[in-house]
């Protein structure tokens, strides 16, 4: 019966780990890497600013993202159905379709494509929804949507990990025993 008990145990503490890691956590370097304003049917796109910050996302209960941006934290819920729930209009700009999100990911269905969101207030833009999207191991694409005064103002965004390969294990303790084992 402790065996079993042991077993169940290891294998749920096991299935935790594996669910957490899946996508990329850590600090990530943010650009804002495309835009546009939509006023009526007219859309222009707008200039985005090459400057980069710095991001941290960590995971949460439930699912959920933790994203930290300059001081403020912004909690994002897992979105059901991933991509496939999520809308927009990216014709006639440079901004990432889903399809193109799909496809680096390497995933059959929209279904299949984790997203995170939430609506929250943003200073000087008011009310925004802002959604985020895993991109490949190593990065995630946000979207930034507000309306202010009857405009749609749509930002791109990337987060992409600051240091090391994409493949580096999130321990630093893993990188102790290589080092011990290259020089033992």
């Amino acid at each position: 019966m402790i065996r079993s008990l042991f077993t169940g145990l290891a294998y749920l503490l096991l299935t935790v780990s594996l669910a957490a890691s899946d996508w990329p956590l850590g600090t990530f370097e943010v650009r804002n890497t495309a835009g546009f304003v939509q006023e009526g049917d007219v859309r222009r796109t707008i200039d985005v600013d090459r400057n980069a910050g710095t991001a941290e996302i960590a995971g949460t209960e439930g699912d959920g993202l933790s994203v930290k941006i300059g001081g403020t934290r912004i909690h994002l819920f897992r979105i059901e159905d991933g991509l496939a729930s999520i809308e927009w209009d990216a014709s006639g700009t440079n901004l990432l379709h889903g399809v193109d999100i799909q496809a680096l990911l390497g995933k059959e269905t929209p279904q299949n494509v984790p997203g995170w969101g939430a609506s929250l207030a943003w200073p000087g833009a008011g009310s925004v929804q802002m959604v985020l999207l895993p991109l490949r191991q190593n990065a995630y694409t946000g979207f930034l949507i507000s309306r202010p005064a009857g405009r749609i103002v749509v930002r791109q965004m990337e987060f992409r990990k600051v240091s090391g390969p994409s493949n580096r294990p999130g321990s630093t303790g893993s990188a102790d025993r290589r080092r011990a084992d290259i020089s033992g």
